[in-house]
């Protein structure tokens, strides 16, 4: 089956969303004997603005639309050279315009769009999903946002490649809790309720007071198709924040809003000295990094609409996957959703609660067989079940292509 892909947010490999998907979704589809039509347009000047969910300035119009014509035009011409039997996309309503869509239909070809904030961020996504044939979202709970947008969606979890994630041999491991991630929504509290324990932790990531290496795709303070960006940190990004706040929510919620982000600002600043201690900057591959300790650790909360302030909800992470394919003993906040992809306590373990992370840290700190049993289970697990390729064949069984894949690999 030949796919036309087009999920690298930019064409410099020195950024981090230039080729996270690619590598996931690549392999896994070559694996099922796809053949691959990588888009060529950098989506590097449109990713700029992707945070932005709706009214765009004249300029970013303009730039959307010389991205969508041109990504048209390459599907065009390779459709012309050979039949193009899916359209696969990761993109939010900034990177194309939604009425690309209608052009695939007319070509003959089916689209989905890949997208995995959906339980924060839909917003950034909803006008793609209103046009696109299936919309693939990665959170279970999100179905109800496409419905009532209607869309068409479909759920499928995402997975891990067991080539990219693998066990690492180590003499010994580190009777450390490890976290990789950038600081974000409550991982700092999570992470300082350990320390405060004086369980020993080691933190890898942005954020954490150790330069780990920025976005090279962020831009200063300057404005930038129309639109003024400022600094994050800076006196005028506050500003901004104070009056969106307050357009949003109006000025009695609103003004609610911003004593909470003041509040909630305060106490992540007094948190900071605390952990800066076991801040590592950046990771090394995760693997490398996994197996160096003895437990990771992972949290699932994210804003409940995106911005700091809001209700703290629980989202399966890509890491889910990622840590147990790796080999790891895993720990990560709890989540209805995540039972259904693992046996808890045997193949990954989870907390609820400050005082619940803490004792099960300290046990499998301490108790080195069961950290080995969880470690040996979760990557059985992960290694039959959460593959990307296994993710792929339940997409394309979902949206009426298994049969497709399948006459290709005989």
């Amino acid at each position: 089956m030949r796919i036309f892909c087009a999920v690298r947010h930019a064409a410099d490999p020195q950024l981090f969303s230039s080729a996270l998907w690619s590598s996931n979704f690549y392999p896994a589809l070559r694996a099922l004997e796809c053949e691959i039509v990588e888009s060529e347009i950098d989506l590097a000047p449109t990713s700029r603005f992707m945070s932005v969910a709706k009214d765009f300035t004249a300029q970013e119009q303009e730039a959307r639309a010389v991205t969508t014509q041109r990504i048209l035009d390459e599907v065009r011409r390779s459709h012309e050279q050979h039949p193009i039997r899916l359209f696969l996309s990761y993109f939010y309503n900034a990177h194309f315009d939604s009425a690309g869509f209608a052009e695939l239909r007319r070509l003959g070809i089916p689209s989905v769009n890949f997208y995995c904030n959906s339980m924060y961020q839909f917003e950034h996504v909803a006008q793609i999903a209103t046009a696109v044939d299936i919309s693939w979202h990665t959170e279970r709970d999100a179905r109800p946002y496409y419905l009532a947008a209607g869309a068409h969606p479909v759920w499928v979890q995402m997975g891990a490649d067991p080539d990219l994630c693998r066990p690492v041999h180590v003499n010994a491991r580190a009777a450390k809790v490890c976290f990789v991630g950038q600081r974000y929504a409550d991982r700092d509290r999570w992470l300082a309720s350990l320390v405060k324990a004086g369980v020993p932790v080691a933190i890898y990531g942005n954020g954490w007071g150790v330069d780990a290496g920025g976005n090279a795709q962020d831009l200063p303070e300057s404005i930038y198709l129309g639109r003024r960006r400022s600094k994050p940190g800076s006196l005028s990004s506050y500003i901004e924040l104070i009056g969106e706040t307050l357009r949003r929510q109006g000025r009695g919620r609103g003004a609610g809003r911003l004593v909470s982000l003041w509040t909630y600002r305060n106490e992540t600043q007094c948190l900071a000295p605390l952990l800066l201690p076991h801040a590592k900057g950046r990771a090394d591959d995760l693997s490398t990094t996994f197996g160096r300790y003895e437990l990771c650790l992972n949290m699932s909360n994210v804003w409940a609409d995106g911005r700091a302030g809001s209700a703290l909800i629980p989202h399966v992470r890509l890491r889910d996957f990622e840590a147990p394919m790796c080999g790891a003993c895993y720990l990560t906040g709890h989540s209805d959703e995540i039972e259904e992809f693992y046996e808890m306590g045997k193949e990954i373990d989870t907390y609820r609660s400050e005082d619940e992370l803490v004792d099960k840290a300290r046990h499998y700190l301490r108790n080195h067989a069961s950290a080995e049993r969880l470690r040996n289970a979760g990557l059985r697990r992960a290694r039959r079940d959460h593959t990307w390729r296994r993710r792929f064949e339940k997409l394309f069984q979902k949206i009426g292509l298994a049969g497709a894949v399948a006459a290709r690999s005989i």
